[in-house]
């Protein structure tokens, strides 16, 4: 840099070169002037941290907080706004969280979700909802501990989002005016249908064709409508959406076919239990119709009978001590795998409430009753050679042994 342009720099400091002298003698003279921040200089503010040091995300303003863009921002991808409060409730009824959620568990958000549905503050055009902690305490008896831990389940199964975080009075801004607290601003969410094209073949025509007038007088003139056979409930549809999940991420089995289900605590024989009943869902395909629960419910008195998968798969297809083979298995024709199974594993039933022997038991015995068997034969083979050891071994042969008593007699 020239002479000239150093004496400008420094009579004009807004026309300061950024070259890399001036820039590190700039960051220098910075450092020491923050230090004493003296001539009564004003102190720079400090941001205030929220919890833990983190910066909390400040609140929509009250007049936006039910706006489409406040709305939307938070809506995950796959959801949408509930089209009604009712439908939202329904669509609760339908998660496959609630359906197999224990049975306290599940009435108690049932009649935490009602209660929600039931607080004032609701916006049918946003499908917004302000529930109040304290309404929710006093009118339906729901403790505070419960209703966060509630939230937060709905939350997570994705039929709320949070637009607005609730705000006392304290952390709310002068310049607005209000002195009252804030209470939160849900939505309401449901699921995104996916919609289904079919594909077909037939080639679409590239023109107009025109039927013949009365070619369908014969046919009747009011619509058919084909409507698909509803579920039977929404706990047993889930219950399948929860096998098909277990059977389609199977890596290994879940159990051992050829191990029984015995153990020492009764939490861990329910745990083999049943992974025995999955296992055993994914080897039979008529049994993932009904959920694993079900299964293990009916087949528990075998697997404590001492019977293992191997069996049970056994004793569904073939009867009770014969080789007689069933003509037909539950994939085609049964209505109810559940009563279909009972019926199948109940022919291993005795009239006196035993159950017969299962293959493997059979096997067990089997090898256990050869093993005595060779254990005999090899004691009595031994007794026989330590009898014949006490005998003393004879001196001449049979030959002249008996031409010797031969001549005895004929004297």
């Amino acid at each position: 840099m020239s002479v000239g342009r150093q004496v400008t720099a420094e009579r004009d400091p807004k026309r300061l070169l950024l070259t890399p002298e001036n820039v590190s003698a700039l960051g220098f003279g910075l450092s020491d002037a923050a230090e004493p921040m003296t001539h009564g200089s004003p102190a720079m503010p400090k941001r205030r941290a929220g919890r833990k040091g983190k910066h909390r995300p400040r609140r929509v303003r009250k007049a936006k907080e039910r706006s489409n863009r406040a709305v939307w921002s938070v809506i995950p991808a796959g959801h949408k706004p509930a089209r009604h409060i009712i439908r939202w409730l329904r669509s609760i009824q339908e998660l496959a969280e609630f359906q197999l959620a224990r049975k306290d568990l599940k009435a108690n958000i049932w009649r935490f979700a009602n209660a929600v549905a039931q607080c004032p503050g609701f916006d049918p055009a946003s499908m917004t909802i302000m529930p109040i902690w304290q309404r929710l305490q006093e009118r339906f008896g729901f403790p505070a501990k419960s209703i966060s831990n509630y939230f937060r389940r709905l939350r997570d199964w994705g039929v709320l989002a949070v637009v607005a975080t609730g705000r006392t009075a304290e952390f709310t801004p002068k310049s607005s005016g209000r002195t009252d607290n804030e209470a939160a601003i849900y939505v309401l969410l449901e699921k995104v249908d996916e919609e289904v094209v079919e594909k077909s073949s037939v080639p679409v025509p590239n023109r107009a064709v025109n039927n013949p007038p009365h070619a369908r007088e014969d046919e009747e003139s009011k619509p058919q409508i084909d409507a698909a056979t509803p579920h039977t409930s929404f706990k047993r549809a889930a219950q399948r959406r929860e096998v098909n999940h277990h059977l389609l991420n199977r890596q290994e089995p879940f159990w051992d076919p050829n191990a029984t289900t015995s153990a020492k605590t009764k939490r861990e024989r329910r745990e083999a239990e049943r992974l025995a009943s999955l296992e055993l869902q994914f080897r039979s395909f008529p049994l993932q119709r009904i959920s694993t629960p079900h299964v293990a419910a009916i087949c528990r008195p075998f697997f404590r009978a001492g019977w293992t998968i191997k069996d049970i798969l056994h004793a569904i297809d073939w009867r009770p001590n014969t080789d007689a083979r069933y003509h037909h298995d539950g994939a085609h024709g049964v209505e109810n795998t559940g009563a279909w199974l009972k019926f199948r594993l109940g022919k291993w039933v005795r009239n006196d409430g035993a159950f017969y022997r299962s293959p493997s038991q059979k096997r067990a015995a089997e090898r256990i009753q050869q093993v005595a068997e060779r254990r005999a034969a090899a004691e009595r083979r031994e007794r026989q050679s330590m009898e014949r050891s006490q005998y003393p071994a004879p001196t001449i042969g049979w030959r002249q042994l008996l031409a010797t008593q031969l001549q005895a007699g004929d004297a």
